[in-house]
């Protein structure tokens, strides 16, 4: 797997449509701007810096404005192409900074690495670094001051295990990472923030969906602990509503797939991780600065690819650019996987 993600074609700038010095040195467009910003950030380690390119980041997806949308995917993709490695450089480097200030800094890292994974493409690419990043993941997500932090690691938990499934799930399980979390939710026995109540119960929504027996075992385990801490959330209907369909869910039959067939209802994982994501469109191939036109209406932006149809592109021109950078040779191995 590692050996297809690793071809010549790492980021959009390489695949012909722009070099690395036209990317940095037009800052008049805001995709280019932002994305010049976080690199720099990224390679010196300036997380106040970080913090202030995520949080111009988030203003554009809030907005509704349709172009600043786009262009904060945009920006997401091209750092889930160019930058997962250094994030993830950088997620080791934080992790082992003094207890005092590790998951103040921590947090802005997190919160990027969630953004670059908007993309199944960027997901399966992390795999790569399974070994470094899952105890920083578990332990961002049982530690208990900094609960921005713990809802950054569930996130990225989900999406991950949504898509990858139980070659991510299994090394998860094996450090029983959910169980610290409930266990000190139950001797808190106090209101818990509903988004990582949420967010708590999705990921144990993903792990009934991978269908093998171990992590099934172990997310209706979880979802048993979880039956005090939820007797307290009742103001939180729709949530225990969601709760109760968990764990009736692992009732449905004697093998796991059955559960896993529930949850997925035939639907594929682009179409899963859209919904979980919020977007749409899970692979977005933009040449920018050096594409069609990004202000196209809804009925030719996004186009789709006509082979695979799991990436789209904002023009043709894009497409035509992927094509020739070596698409045509992965988008059959992307239908695979979007498959299993």
């Amino acid at each position: 797997m590692s050996e297809v993600w690793n071809e010549e074609v790492k980021n959009i700038g390489d695949a012909g449509d722009s070099t690395r010095g036209e990317v940095d040195d037009d800052l008049s467009n805001p995709v280019t701007e932002i994305v010049s910003c976080i690199k720099r950030v990224l390679q010196c380690g300036d997380h106040q810096g970080l913090k202030i390119h995520l949080g111009r980041l988030q203003e554009w997806r809030r907005c509704g404005q349709t172009n600043l949308i786009h262009d904060y995917w945009r920006v997401a993709q091209y750092i889930g192409e160019s930058e997962l490695n250094n994030i993830c450089l950088l997620l080791s480097i934080t992790f082992d900074k003094p207890e005092g200030i590790r998951w103040c800094y921590m947090a802005d890292v997190l919160s990027l690495l969630a953004t670059a994974l908007c993309n199944r493409e960027a997901i399966f690419r992390l795999m790569a670094h399974t070994n470094n990043i899952i105890p920083i993941l578990v332990e961002a997500a049982q530690q208990v001051t900094h609960d921005d932090v713990k809802l950054y690691a569930l996130t990225i938990i989900n999406v991950t295990v949504l898509v990858c499934r139980a070659r991510f799930a299994k090394h998860l399980v094996s450090s029983h990472f959910l169980n610290k979390i409930v266990d000190h939710w139950t001797c808190q026995g106090e209101k818990i923030p509903s988004i990582l109540l949420e967010k708590t119960l999705n990921v144990v929504k993903s792990l009934l969906m991978c269908g093998q027996i171990g992590i099934h075992n172990y997310a209706t385990a979880i979802l048993t602990k979880m039956s005090n801490v939820m007797q307290c959330q009742s103001g939180q209907r729709q949530l225990f509503a969601f709760y109760q369909e968990l764990v009736r869910s692992t009732d449905l039959g004697e093998k796991p797939h059955i559960c896993a067939r529930y949850w997925t209802r035939g639907r594929l994982r682009k179409e899963l991780l859209g919904k979980c994501l919020g977007q749409p469109w899970l692979y977005i191939y933009c040449s920018w600065p050096a594409c069609g036109n990004h202000n196209a209406t809804p009925n030719t932006f996004f186009r789709k690819c006509s082979a695979c149809s799991a990436v789209r592109y904002c023009s043709r021109q894009c497409q035509e650019k992927h094509w020739r950078a070596g698409h045509n040779g992965q988008c059959k191995l992307i239908s695979c996987l979007a498959q299993h």
